[in-house]
């Protein structure tokens, strides 16, 4: 019996101790923490300010950028510009400097008027804060730098939390916004870039690379508005961008509207990534976007070694290039998916696709979505084209491209598809509807036309179901206004383009296939509804009864 309670008292001692340790140690890091809060300044810059006084209060502000790149900055730290004031030089971070916020105080944005550099120059560090903010270079002809630039020239250098908010940027002879990690095995994680504007650079809008694939990881822009970023009239490198996020795993780029960029770029696109994994385009809008070569100058793009991304919910209309690109190449480009999205009078240069597959394209899945290719597109545009472009000899495999809307005028092509499909036997078409404003349609498999549906569907065993019947449909969707829809310019407005809705009465209604598992994971058709509100597909990106 003893024994067992000196058991129980040396339990309870233990217990005891235990809880004392642990009430220290709260105590301790409690106490560090109002430390830390503690050290923790925040400055003041006023046009009407003193560089020789302490900075700490509004009535002790500095004057100048010099005194604040003077400053050793620490984490926490906060630098206020005084609102409606100009401010003249570069805002420098270094790399002990992580960390730090900066924004205006007062009434309005301040102005950083950084001339020939860069306005934000953030080196080998991050965990920066920058919002209500102007940045302003000298012009995109006198400029040769970015607005707002991270960069991790060291290697292995994995740096966490860059946030950009409510902010305006132009006049620069590189991008608006550049986070790039050249240094090996680095890269940015926790990027945030939202409710901004960018306009009138040369080189692009947002530009995000790592030093290899997948290198950044969680990279967030949205409610931004890209334009006018021309390119540098050069091609041996891509400019001319409006959003370029490459190398990363997991992004989302959403409700933002690109446009008028790359008429002086090689090969430049709207929104695009290359290198990268788990990426979504949705809920934006890109149009006017241009190119100064055979290539690109579309809406949106996954381009080289793009796996598992979706482009979903999105408005592409008037570029040069497709609305809707995947663009391996030699390279990979597996497990993408393009659904529920609209274009109109996308390829309108170099005889592309609305819609376009190109290169070592496999496990991909188009479905859902609206195609209306007017007049004035290059003459051998398509609504859809599929090719390898005759250089690389690959094939794609396991496409599945369904319930699709493919509408042209002017005698248009609908279908176009080389050899690169027609010579594997898992590539689908089912249950797309072939218009072409009242002629024969024109489908172009490998080399041999056909004119109407039913010739082609019997000659190549296409828009068959898998009980070998006839599926698809030939006809007027009646749309309610095919080709009418303008520019919106805001992505917020997207479920208003009334003329890509089905009229009452459609033949395409629940005249399209059912979906696999995997092409049912969409919550919603283009303008919001629910779907399969009839028990079936709709053929398009409305699902309307």
């Amino acid at each position: 019996m003893r024994s067992l309670f000196a058991r129980i008292f040396r339990a309870q001692s233990r217990s005891l101790s235990i809880g004392r340790r642990s009430v220290r140690q709260k105590i301790s890091a409690s106490c560090e923490m109002l430390e830390s809060r503690k050290l923790m300044s925040t400055y003041y810059v006023s046009a009407w300010g003193n560089d020789g006084a302490n900075g700490q209060s509004q009535n002790a502000a500095w004057k100048s950028i010099g005194r604040v790149n003077g400053q050793q900055l620490r984490s926490g730290d906060t630098v206020l510009f005084q609102g409606s004031a100009t401010y003249y030089g570069s805002v420098q971070l270094m790399a002990e400097e992580g960390g730090v916020n900066i924004s205006s105080y007062g009434n309005g944005r301040a102005t950083i008027n950084s001339g020939g550099s860069a306005g934000l120059d953030v080196g080998q560090t991050a965990g920066v804060h920058v919002w209500n903010m102007n940045f302003r270079g000298n012009g995109m002809y006198n400029n040769n730098a970015s607005g707002i630039w991270f960069h991790a020239n060291w290697g292995n250098r994995q740096l966490y939390g860059v946030q950009i908010d409510n902010v305006d940027v132009s006049g620069y002879g590189d991008y608006d916004v550049k986070i790039e990690a050249p240094g090996g095995g680095s890269g940015y994680n926790n990027v945030r870039i939202s409710d901004s504007t960018f306009h009138d650079s040369k080189n692009g809008g947002i530009w995000i690379n790592g030093s290899s694939r997948l290198a950044n990881k969680n990279v967030y822009i949205g409610s931004v508005w890209v334009w006018n970023h021309p390119g540098d009239g050069s091609t041996g490198k891509v400019t001319g961008n409006g959003i370029a996020v490459f190398d990363t795993d997991g992004a989302i780029v959403e409700r933002s509207v690109v446009h008028d960029n790359g008429q002086n770029g090689a090969a430049p696109v709207g929104i695009w990534t290359a290198g990268s994994n788990r990426i979504t385009f949705q809920y934006n809008e890109s149009f006017n976007n241009k190119t100064m070569t055979s290539t690109d100058g579309g809406g949106f793009d996954f381009d080289w070694d793009v796996t598992n991304s979706t482009m979903q919910y999105n408005y592409s209309h008037d570029n040069h290039g497709p609305g809707y690109l995947i663009a391996a190449g030699s390279h990979v480009g597996s497990g993408n998916t393009i659904r529920y999205n609209v274009s109109q009078n996308d390829a309108r240069r170099n005889a592309r696709g609305a819609i376009e597959l190109w290169g070592n394209v496999t496990n991909t899945k188009v479905y859902s979505n609206t195609v209306y290719l007017g007049g004035g597109a290059a003459g051998g545009a398509s609504a859809f084209f599929a090719h390898n472009n005759g250089a690389y000899g690959y094939n794609m495999s396991n496409l599945d491209v369904r319930n699709n809307i493919l509408y042209t005028t002017n005698g248009q092509t609908v279908l176009n598809v080389n050899s690169a499909v027609t010579a594997n036997g898992s590539n689908r078409f089912m249950g797309n509807d072939y218009y072409a404003g009242g002629n024969s349609i024109n489908i172009n498999w490998n080399g041999g036309w056909f004119s109407s549906l039913n010739t082609w569907q019997n000659s190549t065993g296409q828009e068959k179901n898998y009980y070998n019947q006839p599926v698809g449909y030939f006809g007027d969707p009646k749309l309610q206004g095919a080709g009418q829809a303008g520019t919106l310019n805001h992505a917020g407005k997207l479920n208003q383009l009334w003329q890509y809705k089905l009229q009452g009465g459609s033949p395409v209604v629940n005249r399209g296939v059912s979906s696999p598992n995997t092409l049912s994971a969409a919550g919603s058709d283009f303008f919001g509804g629910w779907l399969l509100k009839g028990g079936k597909n709709d053929i398009g990106a409305n699902e309307a009864a």
